[in-house]
């Protein structure tokens, strides 16, 4: 068809002798192969276009674009086919329903599903194909792909494979509890709990016992002839699919995290770097290059996509490891869609398509995460929710053609804006099914409850998912947060701008900044006070999801490892530096000094003024608590020992006494030092008299959180239990009253000015200190968690990213 291809394109192109070049091309469809027709299609449709058909040309792009494997091509075609076209996109496709709940997903050219029911279907385009197993009943299925099933019995003391076209099972194997196996044509690799083997068509050809105990079968690597198994020695070993040699190994200082193969190249994620190999060469990289917290690496456009935990997606060179795109998003996945675009994909339901260069193409929401990734078949895509549907999606869709859920939103805006709410829930109703999380139409529904007085459940779950859904529409975040705040009373509602790995932040503040730690994304955030939005950023060193920190106006404080990082906030300068002896346990700033415990059992002492270690004391060989007051430090160690020292020296003062429960929280005033144990008992010491025996008070439940205050020139003892139940204690130990709380995130009240602030789930109250009665309330429809409050103003920040700023 070569021949007429090029016959077809100079009468077009040269002679303009269109009905001949009609003809011949119709006829290449007719007999071609895919390639020619779709190449038939591109210059049928051009040839239309240029003739003002539109409807033809729009079909014959649509054709092409249904076939090209070239990605400009693809957004020509794409942007000639949304030209040409008067409809609007449905995203949504056909669903596929499977009837019984999805157990696993086998994947190979063609994907299969095994469902609960013990059913096999192999996934076509727009139905199922049910695949007879004739295995034993109570088997289990190992491995399904084209060829047959890999599978072992109840007995599991063999493993057996049964081709796809055959009635009873043709081979055995002598392998018991296999726990991995992976098939590349004839050959398999096979992991059991003592045991590598490998198979070749006429059955086992080398079975290793030990060696590669605890392994991780990786995958396959065709350049040479090499199944790759990562191990716990952090390293990646390459062994022979001939005779089970290891042929070479590549070690590195940290775990594998990822392996990917393109072509000869094979990529490693592992120890905060991405490295590049071609092991046929050598076992050295071919390039590395830092990668802060990846999550994942994928091929996209014979690039490398990285996805850190901060959400950062960045698009690197295959050849170098330079990065030559870069986009923040909240994606917690992502997987390439149509020719030349990548989707990212939300824990919230949403998805952005991304271009060769991540420039946003379109967005849409589902309302629901994918569960697993993406199945393709024939070109067509199918995405699963839930279990028992498999979900189409538009295969070739480029943001090009307005989506039908989008014209219908406008529709349901121009009723809102001339309040027809009458009109309004046909229109939304429609919205919600082409587009279940669209966050402008649950905007107008949570107005449509508030102007018709509808139920307050029903209110807060519209503003609830208008708030949900605004995060990943960017064009309608601040509309929707602002008419959120007015609704619920709030000074602002903000989105905060940190990865969505790091659930309900922390804040510190002084005079008109918040302060907050992403600890996934390693960066220090600043705050404008006033209405939430971000003043500046500021990288830290990798961290742990719960870093050791403390703070006061002027500094930060932040452990890393071994290394104490002490950071000025009043201006943008390089951290000032302290080794510590072990890993930080517990840190406090005062009176101008900083003071670490350690795991391994130091207190030290860190003058502030110039950032030097004052002294180091070994005291415990276990983690404790401390607390300061005065010229003393009272300690108490998690296993129950407590001690006291001299703040001046750091020399122990005296050891008072052990107690036989592990000790999980301690605070101070004045001489009380109160210590909370894991056996749900509280311990009031008397720090000026060692001799006098504790008071000791008893708890329903295990303490959460613990507090010592003055209030009105009287000293008492707050307690939040596991319960959710609050309790205040005067300072020797009497009850006064008990508040049974729910929903807290970590229990930990704010007091402020004769108030207990708590986040209860889906409100913010303040508990009056005197009787321990709810005086006031914010609503937080969504979630909130542990109060601040700064200049007058109460902060809570939510799980979605939110951060609630009300007035007091």
């Amino acid at each position: 068809m070569a021949f007429s291809l090029q016959e077809a394109i100079y009468k077009f192109e040269m002679k303009g002798e269109n009905e001949d070049a009609i003809r011949i091309l119709k006829n290449v469809i007719d007999k071609g192969d895919e390639e020619d027709r779709e190449t038939a299609n591109f210059y049928l449709g051009k040839i239309q276009d240029l003739a003002g058909n539109k409807n033809a040309a729009n079909f014959y792009y649509t054709q092409s674009l249904k076939r090209t494997n070239e990605t400009n091509k693809a957004y020509w075609l794409a942007e000639r086919e949304a030209l040409t076209s008067v409809t609007f996109e449905t995203l949504l496709k056909k669903k596929i329903p499977t009837g019984s709940p999805i157990k696993r997903i086998f994947s190979d050219n063609n994907t299969y599903l095994l469902l609960n029911n013990g059913n096999i279907f192999k996934v076509g385009v727009d139905t199922l194909y049910k695949v007879r197993s004739n295995i034993p009943g109570g088997s289990e299925i190992l491995k399904i792909n084209d060829l047959g099933i890999w599978y072992h019995t109840h007995e599991n003391d063999s493993l057996f494979y049964k081709p796809h076209n055959s009635k009873y099972t043709t081979r055995s194997f002598a392998i018991d509890s296999t726990t991995d196996i992976f098939v590349q044509g004839e050959n398999a690799i096979v992991q059991s709990p003592r045991t590598l083997t490998i198979l070749g068509k006429k059955g086992i050809r080398v079975q290793i016992a030990e060696k590669y105990t605890g392994c991780q079968i990786e995958g396959f690597y065709s350049v040479t002839e090499h199944f790759m198994v990562n191990c716990p020695d952090n390293a990646l070993h390459f062994i022979s699919a001939d005779d089970g040699s290891e042929s070479y190994t590549i070690s590195l200082f940290d775990a594998v995290q990822k392996v990917q193969i393109y072509k000869k190249d094979l990529f490693i994620l592992s120890g905060g770097f991405l490295f590049c190999y071609f092991p046929k060469n050598s076992t050295s990289p071919k390039w590395k290059t830092v990668i802060n917290n990846a999550e994942d690496i994928a091929i996209f456009e014979d690039r490398i996509a990285v996805m850190e935990a901060s959400g950062r997606i960045s698009l690197l060179d295959r050849q170098n490891g330079n990065v030559i795109s870069a986009l923040r998003s909240d994606a917690s996945s992502m997987y390439p869609l149509a020719q030349g675009t990548l989707g990212l994909f939300t824990n919230e339901g949403a998805l952005t398509a991304v271009d060769t260069l991540l420039r946003p193409l379109w967005n849409f929401n589902f309302a629901q995460p994918i569960i697993s990734s993406p199945i393709y078949v024939d070109k067509n895509i199918y995405l699963i929710f839930n279990n028992n549907i498999l979900q189409g999606i538009a295969p070739h869709y480029y943001g090009m053609r307005p989506l039908l859920s989008e014209k219908m939103s406008a529709q349901a805006a121009s009723l809102v804006e001339y309040g027809d709410w009458k009109k309004l829930p046909t229109i939304l109703d429609s919205v919600f099914k082409l587009e279940p999380g669209n966050a402008e139409a649950w905007l107008f529904k949570a107005l449509y409850l508030e102007y018709n007085k509808g139920s307050d459940k029903e209110k807060q779950k519209a503003w609830t998912e208008a708030v949900r859904h605004s995060v990943s529409n960017p064009s309608a975040t601040s509309l929707i947060l602002g008419r959120y705040s007015k609704a619920i009373g709030a000074k602002f509602v903000s989105l905060l701008n940190m990865s969505p790995k790091t659930k309900y932040p922390q804040f510190f503040g002084s005079k008109k900044n918040l302060y907050t730690i992403d600890p996934a994304a390693d960066r220090l955030l600043c705050i404008n006070a006033e209405t939430g939005d971000l003043r500046w950023t500021r990288g830290l060193p990798k961290m742990d999801n719960s870093p050791v920190m403390a703070h006061n106006e002027t500094s930060l404080a932040i452990v890393s490892g071994f290394t104490l990082y002490i950071y000025d906030l009043t201006r943008d300068s390089k951290p000032s530096t302290v080794q510590l002896p072990g890993k930080a346990f517990s840190m406090q700033i005062k009176d101008n000094s900083i003071y670490i415990s350690t795991w391994n059992g130091f207190l030290l002492k860190i003058n502030q003024n110039e950032n030097k270690m004052a002294w180091s004391r070994k005291i415990f060989s276990v983690p404790f608590l401390f607390e300061k007051s005065g010229e003393e430090i009272h300690l108490a160690s998690l296993d129950g020992d407590i001690s006291h020292v001299w703040d001046g020296s750091g020399q122990i003062k005296e050891y008072s006494t052990k107690l036989q429960s592990g000790i999980s929280q301690i605070s101070l005033l004045d001489s009380t030092f109160a210590v909370a144990t894991s056996s749900n008992r509280l311990y009031l010491y008397n720090t000026e008299n060692s001799e006098k025996p504790p008071v000791q008070l008893i708890m329903e439940n295990s303490i959460a959180s613990l507090q010592t205050f003055y209030h009105q020139d009287k000293g008492y003892i707050l307690i939040g239990l596991s319960d959710q139940s609050i309790l205040l204690y005067s300072i020797n130990g009497a009850p006064l009253w008990k508040f049974q709380g729910k929903g807290s995130v970590f229990m930990a009240p704010f007091i402020h000015e004769g108030n207990a602030w708590i986040d209860q789930g889906s409100e913010v109250v303040a508990i009056n200190l005197e009787d321990g009665k709810v005086v006031k309330k914010f609503s937080t429809p969504g979630g909130a968690g542990t109060p601040f409050i700064l200049n007058k103003t109460l902060y809570s920040p939510s799980s979605k990213r939110l951060l609630y700023g009300f007035p007091l």
